[in-house]
């Protein structure tokens, strides 16, 4: 029973996400490309798209795990069903399926799990915290991010992709209550030339008001593609 509220209440914070920010005529670039772009209509076959997770903590210190994204019954529209394996063993969050899938929600995912983490550290007699967090991310991927072309390293090839910086809480009224979060970086890599579209979602807590690539950082959090294991392997 409990195993089973737990799979609820997720996959309500998912659905606030994915849903509540949905892409429409005026939303902004990167609103669109993770809410409403069809990321999995250049996997052809059904497989597994594997993602690895990376956290360096400045307190808890290095942790690492896997993501998992599994695919199957193709329809001739490109959409897909997907299942979930996010993380193992004790770490594992247990997620609902999904049917008819045309995006590759493991953005979607990780924003739900990031939030809910955030809310935890924050000292609040507020049970439902991370619903303001939510919010502030999905506002400030409606209103814009800052883009830039770039390439990145793929398969031992370089490969062009688009990355987009967003800091929602940067000048949150309430930034007060989590200052340690503050200025705290989300970082997304999209790229039609790998599998499933989203090769990298990032976050960055930095130690100081600004970071840039190469500087330290109190917090760096990840979720980078490995690549796309077909079913019949």
């Amino acid at each position: 029973m409990k195993k089973m509220w737990l799979v609820s209440m997720l996959s309500y914070g998912l659905l606030m996400f994915s849903q509540s920010a949905f892409a429409v005529s005026g939303f902004s670039d990167i609103n669109n490309e993770i809410f409403d772009n069809a990321h999995l209509k250049n996997i052809k076959q059904e497989g597994t798209l594997n993602y690895i997770y990376k956290k360096e903590h400045f307190v808890d210190g290095p942790r690492q795990d896997t993501i998992d994204l599994v695919l199957s019954n193709l329809r001739n529209t490109g959409r897909k069903d997907t299942h979930i394996d996010f993380f193992t063993g004790k770490f594992n969050r247990p997620y609902q399926d999904r049917e008819n899938q045309k995006g590759n929600s493991v953005v979607v995912f990780f924003l739900e799990f990031d939030v809910r983490e955030l809310a935890k550290t924050i000292n609040s007699s507020r049970p439902e915290r991370w619903h303001y967090l939510q919010k502030k991310v999905k506002w400030q991927l409606a209103r814009g991010a800052k883009k830039q072309e770039i390439e990145i390293d793929f398969n031992g090839a370089k490969v062009p992709a688009e990355q987009y910086i967003i800091r929602p809480y940067i000048n949150d009224p309430k930034k007060a209550d989590f200052p340690l979060y503050a200025n705290k970086y989300y970082i997304f890599t999209l790229s039609e030339a790998v599998p499933g579209g989203i090769y990298q979602v990032r976050t960055i807590v930095p130690d100081g008001d600004e970071w840039q690539d190469g500087d330290e950082a109190l917090i760096d959090e990840s979720v980078t593609l490995l690549g796309f294991t077909p079913a019949s392997l």
